[in-house]
């Protein structure tokens, strides 16, 4: 029998329902109901397209069958109690497995645009639609007796439906966004749906960062020790692909050096050497990359970030901090399509700024997480955006 599987999952989403999500987000009625009317076949259409591949297709058969069974029937009194937070995270999570995170904030990003909502609440909004949709397609599969194969073949054939679904021009702006080019399963454990949200990703096996250690105050002691620690990295790298080892050596030391004197208090020697640094790799990229200008961007996403998590103290700063944590996430968005771009001479390097940024960052996030009631409040920001920038690292 033909059915409609947005309908299915449309069924399920009652106004009061609908009214309850906008409550969470703390949204108005047009605003969840545009949000929706993207959000839904946004997320179908990028799960039949990534169970086009034989991994999706297990991982979203996988996420099926772990889904408690009670979960779609009771989903109104979970979003309407205080549990709320730790649904639409634990759904953000599992999304961001089955998607990739990249591409999962891609279709954030496009949500947050066409509906006139912070990104942010288009992350938590999916993340709330998540076990819904996973309950509805819990239910064919238990009716038809299927495997990840039949359940990537049932949807695929439900292509034109939602296809139709989507706003007029949402598709496009899908595409243009790269969202259909960035789905890629990913192997993230979704955390219980019990435990209070916390935003987490590993660090690079270099990093000595620890969640006890101090973190960094301010945007402009953050870079002080990261740029010219990113620039023995660059200059490092491209120097063994294209100057030798004993000339990459020689580079290394002469960067490292001035790296040192920043610990001896030295900033303007450091920015100097930086400079250069990135000026000589520079001199390996093809025409029309700007290395420099990709290294200053992610600057100020580290910087911004950096001094927004450093003023939260409890859950009201943490919201007063939302806006300054998501405008650092849309600059991120657009850096990482532009990085995904970028000929694979210049991901190492800029891979390995990343992930010391990385573990920069993430013991503060730990910190600012571990005050009750902050990470729910920051999770569905904070994020998603360290899953992207542990991608772009590497």
């Amino acid at each position: 029998m033909s059915f409609n599987l947005v309908d299915l999952v449309k069924d399920q989403i009652s106004d009061q329902l609908l009214d309850t999500m906008g409550t969470v987000l703390g949204t108005q009625g047009s605003q969840t109901t545009g949000a929706l009317s993207g959000a839904l076949p946004g997320l179908l259409s990028g799960l039949m397209n990534s169970a086009s591949q034989p991994a999706g297709a297990s991982a979203l058969f996988d996420a099926v069958q772990k889904q408690d069974a009670s979960t779609l029937d009771n989903i109104h009194n979970l979003l309407g109690s205080d549990q709320a937070s730790a649904v639409a995270s634990q759904g953000t999570s599992l999304l961001g497995s089955l998607l990739g995170s990249g591409a999962l904030g891609q279709l954030a990003g496009v949500i947050a645009n066409f509906a006139g909502i912070s990104r942010g609440n288009s992350s938590s909004l999916m993340g709330m639609l998540a076990p819904i949709i996973i309950g509805v397609i819990k239910n064919k599969v238990m009716d038809g007796g299927m495997n990840a194969n039949s359940l990537a073949s049932l949807l695929t054939e439900q292509k034109d439906t939602i296809n139709a679904a989507m706003p007029q021009g949402f598709s496009d702006q899908l595409q243009s966004a790269g969202f259909f080019d960035s789905i890629a399963p990913e192997p993230i454990t979704p955390p219980p749906a019990a435990q209070p949200a916390r935003a987490t990703a590993p660090a690079p096996a270099t990093a000595t960062a620890s969640a006890s250690d101090p973190a960094p105050a301010s945007s402009g002691s953050f870079m002080k020790w990261l740029l010219p620690l990113a620039a023995v990295v660059v200059l490092g790298w491209f120097g063994m692909q294209y100057l030798g080892k004993d000339a990459a050596t020689d580079a290394v030391n002469e960067v490292s050096g001035a790296a040192q004197g920043v610990a001896g208090n030295a900033s303007q020697a450091a920015s100097a050497a930086s400079a250069d640094a990135l000026q000589a790799a520079q001199a390996a990229m093809p025409a029309g990359v700007d290395l420099s200008k990709i290294s200053e961007n992610l600057e100020g996403v580290f910087g911004s970030t950096t001094d927004a998590l450093t003023g939260i103290t409890d859950t009201g700063s943490a919201r007063a901090a939302l806006p300054a944590l998501e405008e650092a996430s849309e600059k991120l968005d657009g850096l990482q399509g532009l990085i995904l771009r970028l000929p694979d001479a210049a991901k190492g390097p800029i891979g390995s700024i990343v992930g010391n940024g990385i573990a920069a960052i993430q013991p503060l996030v730990d910190k600012v997480s571990a005050i009750p009631g902050v990470g729910s409040v920051i999770e569905p920001v904070v994020g998603p955006m360290l899953e992207t920038l542990q991608g772009l690292a590497g």
